[in-house]
């Protein structure tokens, strides 16, 4: 995961601040159970992408041939992957 889970607390902090201090939301929850919630759906997300990401690189490095990690190929291949395994699961990236 490329944030960590003191980090998304903080940004869901940041969040549920804003749209009080806009009032443009209502909590009827404590807010340490809404924060809670949040987190728990953003980190859920994140690991969703991380998998995809995963088996985009086990799909490339199946392929027969090496491709150098960094190279241009290999970025571009990695993309054309992880964006038709995200549309295979219906998630937007």
């Amino acid at each position: 995961m490329r944030l960590s889970e003191e980090r998304i607390y903080s940004i869901v902090d940041q969040i549920i601040d804003s749209l009080l201090d806009k009032n443009m939301i209502e909590i009827s929850v404590p807010k340490l159970n809404l924060r809670r919630d949040m987190a728990r759906v953003i980190i859920q997300d994140l690991r969703i992408e991380d998998e995809i990401e995963q088996e985009a690189i086990r799909i490339i490095k199946s392929m027969g041939r090496e491709i150098p990690e960094d190279s241009p190929e290999w970025v571009s291949i990695f993309r054309q992957k992880k964006e038709e395994l995200a549309r295979r699961r219906n998630y937007i990236l």
